[in-house]
């Protein structure tokens, strides 16, 4: 799966690199146009008879975004030149290397946001009656989930195993995972965590990468 978001300096270095080695352009028809200096690679992003932009290259790879997960992710995007072309450059850097690779991005009829590809992997995520966002992800065959329960605390699951995050009557945060890990954080250094990593759920998440998958 192929993420959608850069950091703004990633975004003005890669404008600059994209700008000196490739033409855009919007066509008649109101469509983008890409097409690199060499012309070996061309790539497209039209909206359809639904309001859904479709980006297409000729390297057979194919990005559909419809009209809600638009609306959702990117509000007014079809009346702002510059949101469009920032996401067209972001598809292309994405796929230009790729080949074959098809993925849809929609909010469905619950209101999940739902991201699937060609790949196998699929993401599905909404906010609970709580107002926590909880996210499941499937790949390779591994079923994931993650979000806070209704005491407010973090969890996750992976084939059966598990892992949390809550904080205790002393304002400690405790990390522990089925693996037999167990990490408390005192004040400080979960100040200097939130400094670091901006939000519960990074500081989790990284947990999560280090014992998990490492």
């Amino acid at each position: 799966m192929k993420k959608l978001i850069l950091s703004s300096v990633a975004l003005l270095f890669s404008f600059s690199l994209f700008a000196q080695n490739s033409r855009m352009r919007t066509n008649i028809f109101g469509n983008l146009e890409y097409r690199s200096s060499d012309g070996r690679y061309k790539a497209d992003l039209k909206k359809n008879i639904f309001d859904d932009l479709e980006f297409t290259d000729n390297r057979n790879n194919q990005i559909k975004l419809e009209k809600k997960y638009l609306a959702s992710e990117y509000p007014d995007i079809h009346n702002n030149e510059r949101i469009r072309q920032r996401l067209f450059r972001n598809l292309v850097r994405e796929n230009s290397r790729s080949e074959g690779y098809k993925a849809a991005y929609k909010i469905d009829l619950m209101d999940r946001l739902v991201i699937e590809d060609n790949q196998g992997y699929q993401l599905k995520e909404h906010v609970d009656i709580f107002g926590n966002r909880q996210t499941s992800e499937k790949f390779n065959g591994v079923n994931t989930k993650i979000g806070k329960n209704i005491h407010g605390n973090w969890e996750f699951s992976a084939s059966g195993n598990r892992a949390s995050l809550e904080k205790n009557i002393f304002d400690q945060y405790i990390y522990k995972d089925s693996f037999g890990n167990k990490i408390q954080f005192e004040k400080e250094t979960w100040k200097r965590m939130i400094r670091r990593f901006e939000s519960e759920e990074s500081i989790f998440r990284s947990l999560i990468d280090q014992f998990f998958y490492d």
